[in-house]
């Protein structure tokens, strides 16, 4: 059985007298820990784990996040995997995304990308791999120069 944490009794209390406490016990002083996963909030990486798939923007995606390493699927075949790094102290947040599979001519290169990720939500946008360019907010929906989407986190069907 747990007992909440009491504030400790400040009043001094007589030499061999047992202090007074709101329970009746001394152990009722004492100061337990508090657990801190209650308190703490999951980091981005732990948010995004699992299995997204887009719901609007100009391509059907499958992302699928494991520990730091990524794969996508776009609907039309192809096929990206390799690792990424975040940095969530920035606004918009930034992703880099080190691609080592996919098609020829973006093997070894990086995504500079930003996002947002509210709950099972997530909005993601790069300028595409190779590009050197690095954006400072989203731009409009239909800017063609991006590729701009809107994630839903996949959730499994009751068997």
């Amino acid at each position: 059985m747990s007992r909440s944490p009491k504030p400790r009794n400040a009043e001094a209390v007589p030499k061999g007298q047992q202090p007074q406490t709101p329970g009746g016990l001394p152990e009722d002083c004492w100061d337990e820990p508090v657990a801190l996963a209650i308190l703490r909030t999951p980091s981005d990486l732990e948010q995004l784990q699992g299995a997204w798939v887009s719901v609007n923007g100009r391509r059907q995606v499958e992302f699928l996040i494991s520990g730091n390493r990524f794969t996508v699927h776009f609907a039309r075949g192809s096929i990206y995997f390799g690792t990424f790094e975040l940095d969530a102290s920035t606004r918009p947040r930034t992703m880099i995304v080190h691609i080592e599979e996919g098609q020829s001519h973006h093997k070894g290169q990086k995504a500079h990308c930003i996002y947002e990720l509210d709950g099972d939500h997530l909005i993601w946008c790069t300028p595409g791999p190779g590009s050197v360019e690095r954006l400072t907010g989203f731009p409009p929906e239909n800017d063609a120069r991006y590729l701009c989407l809107v994630f839903q986190r996949e959730t499994a069907e009751p068997a």
